[in-house]
């Protein structure tokens, strides 16, 4: 699967990101690496879309489900930056302020 991340269009796994997400916690640590890099790319392909599927997985009380998922976006900014889509990237870093802001307000 390692080797065939990038042959599969990310579409493809889009459909699958609730799945995907479900298990970046996984016990093998190969696969929940796997995991998180189809999430990144996923992320770095639909910006606007995979935000929100993976907005709450930054937003989970489970602290080390959140520090994956801030891994997740720091890993989409740093190659949307490389990629020279700043405005993007700065979609993503200012997303936290406003899940936090619709956490807030649910609550």
């Amino acid at each position: 699967m390692a080797d065939n991340i990038k042959a599969i269009p990310a579409a493809a796994y889009y459909t699958a990101i609730p799945q995907l997400a479900s298990r970046v916690m996984h016990d093998d640590e190969d696969t929940a690496k796997i995991v998180k890099r189809i999430l990144e790319r996923v992320l770095v392909k639909f910006p606007p879309q995979a935000m929100w599927h993976l907005a709450w997985l930054k937003g989970s009380k489970n602290n080390e489900r959140s520090a994956i998922g801030g891994e997740i976006f720091k890993g989409a900014i740093k190659v949307l930056v490389k990629n020279r889509q700043v405005n993007v990237a700065n979609l993503l870093r200012d997303s936290d302020s406003l899940f936090k802001f619709l956490q807030d307000l649910a609550r």
